[in-house]
């Protein structure tokens, strides 16, 4: 199976470079450069992870995490923040975002980071098909 990473982000430039890691990760990534491109796409596709601009051209990563989580959806976010400010990471946090990186990341940074969202993600699914059983 594909794991499907969304890249959304309004720059060209931050998606071809957030692609490459993804890639490197052997990961497809699947670009959008709007927050209502990315609501469709995450109801069409098995989207497992999403690295996400801090700000979009039509909303933010806030207003992301909201329509997912009133789904029911429990994909996890990775923010790419312009700031490296503590407050900007708690507010991410608090709002429900797996992590955050500056921009631009640091490739092995976004690895590990895309890395361990998945693999807790995975985990969640897992023990949530347990439990069900």
């Amino acid at each position: 199976m594909l794991t499907r990473i969304l890249i959304l982000s309004g720059s060209q430039e931050h998606q071809n470079e957030l692609s490459r890691v993804i890639t490197k990760l052997g990961c497809v990534p699947v670009r959008s450069e709007t927050l209502s491109d990315a609501k469709d796409l995450v109801r069409q596709l098995e989207i497992e992870g999403i690295v996400c601009d801090e700000v979009l051209p039509d909303g933010s990563f806030r207003a992301l995490i909201r329509e997912l989580r009133k789904s029911a959806c429990q994909t996890p976010v990775v923010v790419v923040s312009q700031s490296d400010d503590w407050g900007s990471y708690l507010e991410a946090m608090v709002a429900g975002a797996f992590d955050v990186v500056v921009y631009p990341p640091y490739p092995r940074d976004l690895e590990r980071v895309v890395s361990a969202a998945l693999a807790e993600s995975r985990s969640n699914r897992e023990a949530m098909a347990r439990t069900a059983a």
